[in-house]
């Protein structure tokens, strides 16, 4: 078989929620297992993983941001997405993720903050107390928040690690606009701690949405164009 119908059948796998690609393979989605710091791969094995998803999330997601607003970003593999879109808003940039800023355009025209604290070079992302703080010195217009998994009947969004997830509360109390970023994986996808209700966003992006719960008022189903 070749390698190109091994990688369609792969990502036909994935878009069913069956399994999850990872760098130099797949793995089968258990939603018996909970996601922890001890299983949660490497945000550099997750780039690829949904890309299609991801894109049409954040070029849907973009319709948000204005001229001049302050905007957070989160962590993980999703924010790249919004790059494109940003480079030509001159936006005030806060972020911990330094993955994102590799790809950060040179010709982007706002200005970037980068958080410092404790960092991690698996997830490149800086976290901590000192991070927290940091935080509260900022107030935002609009945040991009992801998550490792969503469910939709007990209103709840996970996250790997309680330490990364305290950095996403801090963020929603500052935000004035609230947005999470989930591909339709992540309701089959369940972790370790739970840092915020569902019902707490302004807008909810998903790809697409399978799940036989009624689907809340919040969540936007994006197409492409």
């Amino acid at each position: 078989v070749s390698r190109s119908s091994i990688m369609r059948d792969l990502q036909e796998l994935e878009e069913q929620g069956r399994i999850q690609r990872v760098r130099g393979g797949a793995s089968l989605v258990d939603t018996d297992t909970l996601l922890s710091r001890y299983n949660e791969p490497a945000v550099q094995w997750k780039e690829d993983t949904q890309k299609e998803a991801k894109k049409i999330i954040c070029q849907r997601a973009l319709e948000q941001v204005h001229e001049g607003d302050c905007i957070f970003i989160d962590a993980g593999t999703t924010p790249l997405y919004l790059l494109e879109g940003l480079k030509n808003k001159d936006v005030e940039l806060v972020t911990t993720n330094t993955y994102l800023l590799e790809r950060l355009p040179l010709d982007f025209k706002g200005h970037v903050y980068l958080l410092g604290g404790e960092f991690s070079k698996k997830y490149d992302s800086s976290f901590g107390s000192m991070t927290t703080q940091l935080l509260q010195q900022f107030r935002f217009d609009l945040c991009f928040l992801t998550a490792n998994g969503i469910n939709v009947k007990e209103d709840e969004v996970y996250v790997f690690d309680m330490h990364i997830g305290a950095i996403k509360k801090e963020v929603l109390k500052r935000s004035r606009k609230r947005v999470l970023l989930v591909d339709h994986t992540k309701c089959k996808t369940r972790a370790f701690y739970t840092w915020s209700s569902l019902s707490s966003f302004s807008k909810v992006y998903m790809d697409s949405y399978l799940e036989t719960e009624p689907m809340p008022e919040n969540i936007v189903i994006c197409k492409e164009r």
